[in-house]
C-alpha cells in the first residue's frame, strides 16, 4: 500500500507535466516506457521458454519513436519505421541461418518482432499525436480517460456483480464483468464531457464527436488490458515485473495506453480534425 501511495503522489503529477509539455520531454518519456516495457515483455517470453533477441528488439523498439520525432522535425522520412522493422526481421533471420539455429526460429524471431510492434509501434503514435493541433491536451485527456475507465469498471463491477449478465466479460480475465465494462464506457463519456469544459475548453469539437472519442478510448483501453493478460497467461506470470512495487511493471501500467494512443491518433486525424 505504501508503494502505491508513493507512486501516485510523485508519479501522477510528473506524468501530467510530461504529457502536457510534449517535445523532447515526451520523446524521453516514450523511450523510457517502450524500453522498460520491451525489457519486461522479453523477460516474460524467456519465462515461457522462448529466446527472444532482446538487445536487437529493444534497439529497434527505441529507434521507432526517435525516427518519428526526427520525421516531425523534417530530418527523416517516415519510411524509416519500415526500414527498422525490415532490418530487425532480416537481421534475426540471417543470424539463424548462418548459425544453423533451426529449432523454434519462427517463435523466437516472431516473438521478438511482435514485442516491437505491440509495444513500440503502437505506443510511438504518441509522437504523432503531439504533432496534431492540441495534441498534448488530447494525450493528457486520454490518460485521464484510461484511469476513469479502469477505476469505474472496477467499482461498477464490484457494486453490481453479475446481476444483468451471467457470463463474465472475457475468459482471459474471468473476474471482469460486462456490467463493469459498460460502466467504464459510460463514465469515460462523462469524464470527457467534463474535460470539454476544463482541460479541452480551447478545443472546438462537437458533443457527438466527443462521444465517439470516449467510446473508442474506453473500448480499446479494456482490450489493451486483456491483451496483456493474454500474454501473461501464456508466459505464466502474474505481473510484467515489480519495478513499480505493488503497481507491478511498466507494461502493467501502460497496457491500456498502448492500445489507446494509436486509436486516438486515427480518430483525431480522420474524425475530429
Amino acid at each position: 500500500m505504501k508503494s502505491r501511495i508513493l507512486v501516485a503522489i510523485f508519479g501522477i503529477p510528473l506524468l501530467f507535466y510530461i504529457l502536457y509539455s510534449g517535445g523532447l520531454l515526451l520523446l524521453l518519456f516514450a523511450n523510457v516506457i517502450i524500453g522498460v516495457s520491451l525489457h519486461e515483455y522479453y523477460n516474460m517470453m524467456e519465462n515461457g521458454g522462448r529466446a527472444p533477441y532482446r538487445k536487437l528488439g529493444i534497439l529497434a523498439g527505441l529507434a521507432i519513436p526517435n525516427a518519428l520525432y526526427l520525421n516531425h522535425m523534417g530530418i527523416l522520412e517516415r519510411d524509416a519505421v519500415f526500414l527498422i522493422l525490415a532490418a530487425l526481421f532480416m537481421g534475426t533471420t540471417v543470424e539463424r541461418i548462418f548459425k544453423n539455429r533451426v529449432r523454434d526460429s519462427s517463435l523466437d524471431i516472431g516473438g521478438t518482432i511482435l514485442g516491437v510492434i505491440y509495444i513500440s509501434l503502437l505506443f510511438s503514435h504518441i509522437i504523432l499525436i503531439s504533432g496534431l493541433p492540441n495534441g498534448n491536451l488530447w494525450i493528457l485527456a486520454a490518460q485521464i480517460m484510461v484511469w476513469v475507465c479502469d477505476s469505474m469498471a472496477y467499482f461498477v463491477g464490484l457494486a453490481t456483480g453479475r446481476k444483468f449478465f451471467k457470463e463474465g466479460l472475457c475468459p482471459i480475465s474471468p473476474k471482469k464483468s460486462k456490467e463493469g465494462s459498460l460502466g467504464g464506457v459510460v463514465f469515460t463519456i462523462v469524464a470527457l464531457i467534463i474535460m470539454k469544459f476544463t482541460l479541452l475548453a480551447s478545443v472546438d469539437v462537437s458533443l457527438g464527436k466527443l462521444i465517439v472519442v470516449a467510446v473508442g478510448v474506453a473500448i480499446v483501453a479494456q482490450i489493451g488490458d486483456l491483451v496483456e493478460s493474454l500474454f501473461k497467461r501464456e508466459f505464466e506470470v502474474k505481473d510484467s515485473s515489480n519495478i513499480l512495487g505493488e503497481h507491478g511493471g511498466m507494461l502493467d501500467r501502460f497496457d491500456s495506453m498502448i492500445f489507446v494512443i494509436p486509436t486516438l491518433y486515427y480518430i483525431l486525424k480522420y474524425v475530429i480534425l
